[in-house]
Order: C-alpha cells, then sequence, then structure tokens
C-alpha cells in the first residue's frame, strides 16, 4: 500500500511519515520532494512553478518511480508531500491504481497559528514561501474529497500514527 501523507507546511508530514516507519519497519519513506526539485533544477527558468504540481513531468517521474519500486518492495512506501491543487492527487495516483497498487490519501489538518509556529520552531523566517502560503494551503485542503482526514493539533507524531494505521 502506498500512502500519501498530505496537509499544510509545517503540519507535521514528515514528522508522520517516520512515526509510521517506526511501526512498520519493512516500509519505505518516498520523498516526492526530492523527485520535484530534480524536475524544477533541469527545466528552463521561463518554465519555473513555484509548486511541483505545476510540472506534469513531476506527477509522471512520481508514478513511474513508485511503480518501479513497488514492483520489487512489498512493505508499505509513505509519501509526506503537500499538495495544494484539489485534483492533483488523482493526479498521481491514477497511474498507479492501473496497475492494481492501493494507494490512499490521507490529510493532516491543523490551524493557521499551529502551522505557522511549527515552521518558526524548525528555523524558517516569518516571510518565508511556507508561511505566505499556509492560507492557501488551508483554503484549498478544505476542498479536498475522498481524503482521509485526520486533526493533528495537540497528538503526538506516534499517537497519529497509530491512528492512520488503525484508519488504513
Amino acid at each position: 500500500m502506498i500512502l500519501w501523507i498530505d496537509g499544510p507546511y509545517g503540519v507535521g508530514k514528515s514528522t508522520l511519515a517516520e512515526a509510521l516507519h517506526g511501526l512498520r519497519p519493512e516500509s519505505f519513506v518516498f520523498d516526492a520532494e526530492e523527485v520535484g526539485n530534480a524536475v524544477r533544477d533541469n527545466l528552463p527558468t521561463n518554465t519555473y512553478s513555484e509548486v511541483f504540481e505545476g510540472y506534469p513531468l513531476w506527477f509522471k517521474f512520481c508514478s513511474e518511480l513508485l511503480l518501479e519500486i513497488s514492483k520489487s518492495f512489498l512493505g508499505d512506501i509513505f509519501i509526506p508531500m503537500t499538495l495544494i491543487y484539489p485534483d492533483s492527487f488523482e493526479k498521481a495516483a491514477a497511474p498507479l491504481r492501473e496497475y492494481g497498487i492501493d494507494i490512499r490519501h490521507i490529510l493532516l489538518e491543523s490551524d493557521y497559528e499551529t502551522v505557522r509556529g511549527r515552521i518558526l520552531e524548525r528555523g524558517e523566517d516569518e516571510d518565508c514561501w511556507c508561511i505566505e502560503n499556509i492560507g492557501l494551503c488551508l483554503e484549498n485542503q478544505a476542498k479536498f474529497k475522498d481524503v482521509i482526514r485526520i486533526k493533528s493539533v495537540g497528538a503526538a507524531a506516534k499517537e497519529l500514527a497509530e491512528e492512520v494505521l488503525h484508519l488504513i
């Protein structure tokens, strides 16, 4: 199974993915952000997009890599990655489902101030891109359909990981 862990920047997606990996050591954490960086860093600047969802190649490369991994890896795959646009998960998931791969989507929900505080705690500036776009994430992610919503405020990573494993 592949589990896409979504939510606004700073909500704790990577922390949750690592906690899930700790509970299921035979799992793998896939870094879709590194794939996005590779795409963005190798395209002309006039094709620049602020989010990886603006690059059709990002979806294609993530899907191809996940398909390749799934051919020989039997454990769960956790993907901590923010999606902003409501149709983006389906763009990533559809090619995998064509091969019978079980891919699910969870959304860690929080409030603006909690997420802002977490971003500042990790050493980013008040005017950083992540903080500037919290509102966009919260607004768009509220419209997501067919997603498992999990409140992340006030819960420890291990508790959230156990809740996620119970839900899926």
